[in-house]
């Protein structure tokens, strides 16, 4: 489930030595959204698409689409078995 991501300390965000991560890979600046504001964006954007193309009246009835977010916050919608 999820995909394949380093550890919290792996990630090259969590490393002292990558101060400028933005001069390190190139590009003028760096953000990083927060996971609500990631799932925010990802929801308007379906949410667009759905009026303009009136998509499922299910999905669009209830007003909410599912993301999982497991990787990014360790809170797994299953148990776990490792």
């Amino acid at each position: 489930m999820g995909i394949n991501i380093p550890t919290k300390e792996e990630l090259i965000a969590n490393k002292p030595e990558f101060k400028d991560i933005a001069g390190y890979i190139g590009a003028d600046s760096v953000e990083y959204l927060t996971v609500e504001g990631l799932v925010s964006a990802v929801q308007e954007g379906i949410t667009s698409l759905q009026e303009k193309e009136k998509i499922s009246s299910h999905n669009k009835s209830s007003g909410r689409v599912g993301h999982c977010t497991a990787c990014l916050t360790g809170k797994y919608p299953v148990e776990l078995e490792w």
